[in-house]
């Protein structure tokens, strides 16, 4: 089976309303294509290439973890320097001890809300994926650089001459953008599953399209570090390319980011991704995004797998077999 027939029967099953891709290697983009609807309730816009997806937790290496790697790389911080009491090591590596999440925007200061009921763990003791260790590092890179927003802009999106990269898409865009859910269903129960009391935060209603689906980041005004990024796949292959090459940050950084840290953990990226060898890295978004790098392919597959609600579907599987046809594209 080819390429854009596995994803159009993934479709015509039900896992993903729509899916773009992009692959190729170091020296540039090779194949692209789309499926499928970017909305498909209640009216019905086709998916193409130039769609733009909310790229969720992706934004957690491509943006966050660059900056943070830019502000190493320029001697601003240490990766051994301490923010609010944990390393830069220990926030980037998932090792800070911090719970996975927390509905922040229910409090009064994201900040006070992650000292007063975040920790769950030691410092150090194990990985344990957390939304939290990103947000701390949000605030970090805005005491750092001023400004995230306009940071990732200066720093990544002008010098790539991304079009279609966003953290705040314009209004005028949303024709081109897929949507994700109707409603916050999910976050209002991963806010019931927690085991500590929390306050009730005011979930959405309608339908997101247009807006960050994290409500973290919808509450800080579209990002928080660790979701937020609008992009197509064509954009998110060039920033992928973009570090891979030593465009962003020297190559040694690229290497001290992409090793091993601690379990399955670089520098904001995690290591040996599904169907890929141990030696690749990338990352994963909720709302079925994801980027990774193994040798020389770059393979990136955005979709909107949450639209029009929040269904468990095997993205793992799917991910799997979608590397496998990036690998053979050699």
């Amino acid at each position: 089976m080819e390429l854009d027939d596995f994803l159009r029967r993934e479709i015509d099953l039900g896992s993903f309303a729509s899916a773009s891709y992009a692959i190729g290697s170091p020296g540039g983009l090779e194949r692209e294509g789309a499926h499928g609807h970017a909305i498909s309730v209640p009216l019905r816009i086709a998916a193409t290439t130039g769609t733009i997806y909310d790229c969720a937790s992706i934004t957690k290496p491509l943006v966050t973890g660059m900056l943070l790697l830019q502000a190493i790389e320029e001697r601003k911080i240490a990766l051994e320097d301490e923010y609010r009491g944990f390393t830069y090591r220990e926030l980037l590596t998932h090792t800070s001890g911090l719970r996975a999440w927390l509905p922040l925007y229910g409090y009064d200061d994201y900040l006070s809300a992650i000292e007063k009921d975040g920790r769950e763990a030691e410092r150090g003791s194990r990985v344990m994926y957390s939304d939290l260790n990103f947000v701390l590092l949000y605030h970090a890179l805005r005491e750092i650089f001023g400004d995230y927003v306009r940071a990732a802009r200066e720093r990544i999106f002008e010098p790539l001459s991304l079009r279609d990269a966003y953290f705040h898409p314009p209004e005028s865009l949303r024709p081109r953008i897929a949507a994700t859910e109707w409603g916050q269903r999910f976050e209002r129960l991963l806010r019931e599953s927690l085991k500590i009391p929390t306050p009730m935060p005011q979930f959405r209603q309608s339908l997101m399209w247009g807006e960050t689906n994290d409500g973290n980041s919808y509450g800080a005004g579209g990002t928080c570090g660790n979701a937020g990024l609008f992009a197509t796949a064509r954009d998110v292959f060039r920033i992928a390319q973009a570090f891979v090459c030593g465009e962003l940050v020297s190559r040694a950084l690229v290497e001290e980011a992409t090793r091993v840290h601690a379990g399955d953990r670089g520098l904001a990226w995690q290591l040996a991704g599904p169907g890929l060898s141990e030696q690749s890295f990338g990352h994963m978004g909720f709302t079925g995004a994801s980027v990774w790098i193994d040798g020389d392919r770059i393979m990136v597959l955005l979709t909107n797998r949450i639209h029009p609600c929040a269904a468990p579907i095997g993205m793992h599987r799917i991910r799997g077999e979608f590397h496998r046809y990036g690998v053979r594209q050699r």
